[in-house]
Parts: structure tokens; C-alpha cells; sequence
């Protein structure tokens, strides 16, 4: 099959992140659908944390006071949402801020796939720009050490932002990138969209494939026990994957899952990206 990118790569500007979704949906689902097997279901209770205030909620991050990080391509903003449902917008002019990611100290660092940079917005309020030259980037992760890392699918790259701002990129074998995450440890975690795969980069640079078998995965996110957390669009799933490589479904019944985070407590949420919420899951 000849690779969409030349058309997919359109519909982010003509349509929004519902082109980038319906494209995915169309694109990699007949190629994949034979491969796609019901997976055991863990269990966790869904709850919705809010869903009457965003227009197209993409990207999720929260920090360790359980405050939440949203953005919103449509509305242009990143949002700030306390745990007692205070909202409260994070830095300013933006195009399409995409995904959102957060360190200890908390900065908080937005991918803007329009305007193909990332920002950091300081806890105190000032806004920089510290990665740069990217055609549409749709994820953004930092580590422990305040590396920070961007993955562009149309420039089929995933890039490494150095705390003095040398930007350099991962090695790997990628065909579309959009996901990004990082573990404790330091190992990156890589959607590939098109390859219907989750790849797992070591710090010696290798990288091998943790799972295979999902049709359109977009997000990942990791918890404290090496488990990952990947959304599904092609199936409107939420999928874990653990440590032994063992996947399952923890939920089948989304609109669109897009971007996810897990707290320190083992708390994940998901934002329903076309429910216009987002959902809190725990065990």
C-alpha cells in the first residue's frame, strides 16, 4: 500500500484534528482490520471530569498536585483545570496547540502543530519558544533530567530538545510518529500511527516494538510500574500494555481518544477528543 501521507498530510490544515481523525480512521483500518482481535478487558471505573467547556480537546498532562493541563485546537488555548473545577488559561497566542506536557518544576510545554514549534510557558507566566524548524508537531513529553521531546509524523521524525536547547534527532525506524512519552528510567515510547505499532527506545538508542496489533494508535502515556496506555482511534479504544508485553482493553466505547496522562497516584485520563470531555479512570 502506498503510504497517505501526501494527502493525510492535508487534512490537519483543512479540516482540523477531525480530518487528521477521519483520515486515520479510513487510511489505516482496512489495512489492519484482519490483524485487530478482541483483547481481555482490565477493569477500571470511568468517570468524566469535564465536558461542557471545550470545543476539540486534544492534549492532556497533569502535574503532581493533580491539576490538569488541557488544549484546545478550536478554541486556541491551553487550559488549566484545578482539582476543586477551577479553569484557568496557560500562556497565550497560539494556533493549534496540539499536545501538552509538564515538568517537575512545573513548566508546562505545548506543541503547537500550526505554528511547528514548541513553547515553554514558565510557572511565573513568561513564554519562550525552545524547539523550532518542525512541519506539524503533535506530541510533546520531558523527562526527569528537562530533555524534551517532539514527535512529527510528516517529517517522520522525533526530535530531542537538550535543557540548552540543542535539538537533535532519536534514531529509530519510524513511518509516522504522533505519540510521544518518556518513563522514569529515561526510554521513549513512540506511536507509529501508520504502522499500526508502539515502539520502545532504549538509552543506548535501540529500539524494539512493544506492541503491533493496534489499527491507528495516536497517544501513549506510562505509569510508574512500566505500564503503557495507548489510544486507539481506528478502534475507539483505550489499550494497556504491561511490562510482559501482555495488552488488553481497558475501554472499547470512546469518541475519538486522543491525548492521556497518568497522575503519581496511578490516576489516568483520557480526553474523548469528539465527546468533547475528559475521562478520569481508575482501578
Amino acid at each position: 500500500m502506498k503510504s497517505p501521507f501526501p494527502i493525510f498530510r492535508l487534512f490537519p490544515h483543512l479540516l482540523g484534528i477531525a480530518g487528521t481523525v477521519l483520515a486515520a480512521q479510513v487510511l489505516f483500518q482496512p489495512a489492519n482490520a484482519a490483524q485487530s482481535v478482541p483483547l481481555p478487558v482490565v477493569p477500571f471505573t470511568a468517570s468524566t471530569v469535564s465536558e461542557e467547556e471545550f470545543v476539540s480537546p486534544q492534549g492532556i498532562a497533569v502535574d503532581r498536585h493533580g491539576n490538569l493541563y488541557v488544549t484546545d485546537t478550536a478554541l486556541q488555548k491551553v487550559f488549566k483545570l484545578t482539582p476543586d473545577g477551577k479553569r484557568t488559561p496557560v500562556g497565550s497566542g497560539f494556533q493549534v496547540p496540539q499536545d501538552v506536557a509538564i515538568d517537575s518544576a512545573g513548566n508546562v510545554y505545548v506543541a503547537d502543530s500550526q505554528a511547528g514549534v514548541i513553547y515553554k510557558v514558565a510557572p511565573s507566566g513568561p513564554q519562550s519558544t525552545v524547539g523550532s524548524g518542525f512541519y506539524m508537531p503533535m506530541s510533546v513529553a520531558v523527562d526527569a533530567a528537562g530533555n524534551v521531546y517532539a514527535a512529527d509524523p510528516w517529517n517522520v521524525i522525533v526530535a530531542k530538545i537538550a535543557p540548552d536547547g540543542t535539538q537533535t534527532s532519536l534514531a529509530g525506524n519510524f513511518n509516522s510518529p504522533v505519540g510521544v512519552a518518556v518513563d522514569a528510567a529515561g526510554n521513549v515510547f513512540v506511536t507509529d500511527t501508520y504502522n499500526s505499532a508502539v515502539y520502545r527506545i532504549a538509552l543506548d538508542g535501540t529500539q524494539s516494538t512493544v506492541i503491533s496489533s493496534l489499527v491507528a494508535p495516536m497517544y501513549v502515556a506510562c505509569d510508574s510500574s512500566g505500564r503503557l496506555f495507548v489510544t486507539d482511534v481506528g478502534t475507539n479504544s483505550l489499550v494497556s500494555v504491561d511490562p510482559a508485553g501482555n495488552s488488553a482493553t481497558v475501554d472499547g466505547r470512546l469518541d475519538v481518544p486522543m491525548g492521556l496522562a497518568v497522575d503519581p497516584s496511578g490516576g489516568l485520563y483520557v480526553v474523548d477528543s469528539f465527546a468533547q470531555k475528559v475521562v478520569e479512570f481508575r482501578r
